[in-house]
């Protein structure tokens, strides 16, 4: 997109932060399967027969997701974007609103399988997936043989193919569990998706509404802006991976301790998460600081874009130091099945925080794109905070918990 105009790349930044910001919702409620089903295993209870459930589950949720956005992608008209991109924004949404149904049916099966902990399949998918969708991307929007030159749209298209065979190809590995089901339990199952997911998509979609909301409000600026946060936001995602896989892993572990109430496992893997993450931030700490501009150029080769990207990249560098610890903690609070604490955290750090003192430092004091990180920065500082408190808290009120019924 950066390399095809700027134009493109300020529209699908607007897009795609308002397209995943629902979209992560609907994957808070997937996500509630890998410590529904991880907590189920460690009760001892059979789980493999759920897998009809969580696919019925997942396409219910695709089906929603995509009226709903069919129906809100009018609205961008409202939304007072810059008129270069307003028609390429709504085009790459309603393009993308059928890639719904693929996205959650991969999503539910790879936590069905990581609550397994069964991983390497659908992240070997995943790596493939990154190079086939760069490729169609290439031919869709440049042109390409017998693909024409689409543009914005091409870059929708390329993602609606490569969704839809992400879902269709991990079903098909994982259709030797279908004679194993059962909706026997259906009701109770779904029931304890929703209870333990709710909190997290309500925690996951305040979240990408505080990173988003700024894309919005940068889309009424000058294109470079938009374009600039877009490429930003590219670099954060890609390093966070490690994070958030970690946080992912950490809450299978943790889940299955709870369920079999083992406290000093629960410690002891969120204690070396912690440690792994915070070397690993480290790095990429210096990774930011020393080679900005080379990473930023490697999206555009817009001057503007370079130098104003680079000239925050410090601020950038201190929201992911904070965001590794944050994530972690998130993790272990999702494993003990206290989500409703994970909402609270993001709530309070995003919408109380962020974007609040965002639009402060971006237009007080008119640092825009800058002042909105800097907004970032000390709302995912509190939320860490509040996250490492909350999960002390929990701990401690369990391990005595467990430890008064040892005692009787």
């Amino acid at each position: 997109a950066g390399h095809y105009a700027t134009n493109t790349l300020a529209a699908i930044s607007v897009a795609s932060a308002i397209f995943m910001t629902f979209i992560v919702a609907g994957f808070g409620l997937t996500s509630a399967i890998t410590p529904v089903l991880s907590n189920y295993r460690g009760e001892k209870r059979q789980v493999k027969e759920l897998f009809l459930n969580t696919i019925i589950y997942s396409q219910i949720l695709g089906l929603i997701f995509f009226i709903f956005i069919q129906l809100m992608a009018p609205a961008i008209e409202l939304f007072s974007l810059n008129p270069e991109i307003v028609n390429d924004t709504i085009s790459y949404i309603k393009i993308s609103s059928y890639s719904v149904f693929g996205i959650f049916l991969f999503g539910a099966l790879k936590e069905f399988l990581q609550a397994h902990e069964i991983v390497l399949v659908p992240n070997i998918m995943m790596i493939c997936a990154i190079f086939i969708n760069f490729a169609l991307n290439y031919c869709f929007v440049f042109g390409c043989g017998i693909f024409p030159e689409m543009g914005t749209a091409g870059l929708a298209v390329a993602s609606l193919i490569v969704r839809a065979f992400l879902g269709l190809i991990l079903f098909v590995y994982c259709i030797k569990y279908l004679n194993k089901s059962s909706l026997n339990c259906f009701a109770n199952y779904i029931k304890d998706l929703i209870k333990v997911g709710m909190p997290i998509a309500c925690a996951m979609f305040v979240e990408f509404f505080g990173f988003n909301i700024v894309a919005i409000l940068v889309g009424r600026l000058e294109p470079v802006y938009a374009a600039c946060h877009n490429i930003i936001i590219s670099i954060v995602s890609v390093f966070y991976m490690i994070p958030f896989s970690v946080s992912s892993a950490l809450s299978v572990k943790t889940g299955y301790a709870n369920g079999s109430k083992n406290t000093e496992n629960i410690k002891k893997y969120t204690l070396a998460a912690l440690f792994f993450t915070l070397i690993f931030s480290a790095a990429i700490i210096v990774l930011y600081l020393a080679f900005n501009k080379e990473m930023i150029s490697f999206f555009s080769d817009d001057y503007k874009i370079i130098e104003l990207g680079s000239s925050i990249m410090l601020t950038v560098a201190c929201f992911t130091a904070f965001d590794s610890i944050q994530s972690i903690c998130i993790g272990a609070l999702k494993g003990m099945k206290k989500t409703v604490e994970v909402m609270i955290v993001d709530f309070t750090g995003y919408v109380l925080i962020s974007i609040p003192l965002g639009l402060i430092f971006a237009y007080r004091f008119n640092l825009a794109l800058e002042g909105f990180w800097i907004g970032l920065a000390f709302g995912i500082f509190s939320a860490a905070l509040t996250a490492g408190i909350l999960l002390i808290k929990n701990y401690i009120k369990l391990k005595n918990r467990i430890n008064t019924l040892q005692d009787i």
